[in-house]
């Protein structure tokens, strides 16, 4: 600092607080002269005097009252400041950007972001709608720092957990000539038309349907492809097709769309979390909210 320095201006904020030099040393657990001069060293580099001193008493000139303020407020600012600089340090604030897929999305990372506010209030979360193949760019590039995505789309040198396993389900619309069916297995599609996502944003999540569906003997027909949810459910709703989906999107569904159970054992795929080697506190905290999640539902 240039004029002072803040044990000066912290002992002179205490006394101007109490009015009392021994109040004031009592308070900062210092010798009363060491306050004394403190104080006097302040108005020295100032030049000009902070305090009326008398035998009786100790009062604030008006210079020393506008001080006293601003600075008193300014000390606040900075007791803050370091407190969440301590908080960033130990893990326990600071802002944790997550991307997530749209198949995550209706999944397990509402509860989990809900959990870590949770535990960590003081903590920003920042939300961004990605393709899990986008977000592995974005984790490496530093744009975002946990990804919610397809397992199957998670590379070296990411780290990466497993928080849940999703059966696949069939999407279609109430009126379609399939959707009485109470279950259905993947070879019954074999000859009906597809709405899928498009290769290019949707990669990771058409190749786990294209393997579903091979294992079932055929590969499915598309017919038609969008880059988003909303138009997939209203290309669904028009009847263009069906699609497989994570069952965790039914309780979203629109009216006119139903979801129909697979029978077939192998139908389904894991979500998970990504983040960099070597992550900051945060995101340390973060994972170990999940792990610690995954744990608990793994009792039920």
């Amino acid at each position: 600092m240039s004029i002072y320095d803040l044990t000066q201006l912290r002992y002179f904020l205490t006394v101007a607080e109490t009015l009392n030099f021994r109040r004031a040393a009592e308070q900062l657990n210092v010798a009363q002269p060491a306050v004394s001069r403190a104080v006097q060293q302040l108005e020295s580099r100032l030049g000009f005097p902070l305090l009326h001193r008398t035998t009786r008493r100790v009062t604030l000139t008006t210079a020393g009252a506008a001080l006293a303020k601003q600075a008193g407020d300014a000390m606040q600012q900075l007791e803050q400041a370091v407190r969440n600089a301590k908080q960033i340090a130990t893990g326990n604030a600071g802002e944790i950007i997550l991307g997530y897929s749209a198949q995550a999305a209706n999944g397990v990372m509402p509860e989990l972001v809900v959990r870590f506010r949770t535990a960590f209030p003081d903590a920003q979360v920042g939300l961004y709608s990605l393709a899990s193949d986008e977000q592995v760019g974005a984790l490496l590039s530093g744009r975002i720092d946990i990804g919610f995505m397809l397992t199957d789309a998670c590379k070296a040198p990411l780290e990466q957990m497993t928080i849940a396993s999703e059966r696949f389900v069939v999407l279609l619309s109430k009126y379609h000539p399939l959707a009485k069916r109470a279950s259905i297995n993947i070879a019954d599609l074999a000859s009906v038309p597809f709405v899928m996502g498009t290769p290019k944003r949707w990669a990771t999540f058409r190749s786990l349907i294209d393997n579903v569906c091979l294992k079932a003997g055929f590969l499915p027909v598309v017919r038609e492809e969008t880059d988003d949810v909303p138009v997939l459910f209203q290309l669904l709703s028009l009847q263009r097709g069906v699609t497989l989906y994570g069952a965790s999107i039914v309780p979203s569904l629109p009216p006119d769309l139903k979801a129909i159970p697979i029978k077939d054992g192998f139908a389904s795929f894991n979500l998970g979390v990504a983040w960099r080697k070597e992550p900051p506190p945060l995101v340390k905290a973060f994972v170990e909210v999940a792990r610690a999640s995954k744990h608990v539902r793994g009792k039920h």
